[in-house]
């Protein structure tokens, strides 16, 4: 039985903790002004913002999930896993994720240097008072790069410096795909393969150690890419989120506004149901 649609859920949000704009209690100040009943945290390899959010939206009509999105590495492409529900505070997941910010403070540092014999300097200690107690990431040095005049956008300063292929881009400490999807079941949570595009070579792999979703309601998809990731969670066994990949007012091109991936509320059920199975399992 489905529930209700007049529901409104985003299983993908950023803070502050991460590269996000908000703060973990204005994001639940932001959801509730729009009517959202369900949202999750995702920040990027950080949960330094889960217990703000969760006491944030006590005692209100919203429900805070707590998650984080890991990011990894495949040939040529970056792989980002969703964890939902897994036990935070487990010592050995905030060791793995020490690690993760040790290695993005590294990197923003290094990039900073390149972008300095690029002919586009930025302060370092300018990237890291933007990200305050953040995870630094690349969106922190892109505002850099705004406020000293060399880009007029965040989107432009990824397209001429720092994507991927960018002659200012500096690779990180990441896990392999496997590792993450290892890690977030140790926490007791579920795995879930975020905005999957084109899945060939890594999925099947990914499922054999114990990926648990597809990321399925998301901005830009079309109905076509829909229904072909509908089609492998079915082919799979895996169950289907959804989130607009929010990262503030000022959204980065690939993000949508706040609640607006239009995700059907019973996927928060389902979700529920598959962490209670992961718990008993892990």
């Amino acid at each position: 039985m489905l529930v209700s649609t007049n529901l409104h859920v985003d299983l993908h949000t950023h803070s502050t903790a991460s590269d996000g704009e908000l703060t973990p209690s204005a994001l639940v100040q932001l959801a509730l002004t729009r009517g959202l009943t369900t949202i999750a945290l995702t920040d990027h390899d950080a949960v330094g913002g889960l217990d703000a959010a969760i006491a944030a939206a006590r005692g209100t009509a919203l429900e805070v999930i707590p998650g984080v999105e890991l990011s990894t590495d495949v040939p040529q492409n970056e792989v980002h896993l969703l964890g939902y529900f897994m036990d935070w505070h487990a010592a050995h997941f905030q060791a793995m994720l020490e690690k993760f910010r040790e290695g993005r403070c590294g990197r923003a540092e290094k990039m900073a240097r390149k972008l300095g014999a690029l002919g586009a300097p930025i302060s370092f200690a300018r990237v890291k008072e933007i990200a305050g107690d953040g995870s630094i990431g690349r969106p922190h040095v892109a505002r850099a790069l705004v406020e000293a005049g060399h880009v007029a956008s965040v989107d432009e300063a990824f397209s001429k410096y720092i994507s991927r292929n960018g002659p200012a881009y500096v690779e990180h400490y990441r896990l392999t795909p496997e590792d993450a999807v290892t890690l977030i079941l140790r926490a007791g949570g579920v795995p879930v393969l975020a905005h999957p595009r084109d899945v060939t070579g890594y999925l099947v792999p990914l499922v054999k150690v114990g990926l648990l979703g597809l990321e399925v309601y998301y901005d830009g998809y079309d109905e076509i890419a829909r229904r072909d990731l509908l089609r492998l969670a079915k082919q799979y066994g895996l169950i289907v989120t959804g989130g607009s990949d929010f990262h503030g007012l000022n959204k980065m091109a690939y993000t949508s506004g706040l609640g607006e991936a239009q995700v059907p509320p019973e996927v928060v059920e389902r979700l529920k149901e598959k962490a209670k199975w992961a718990k008993i399992e892990k």
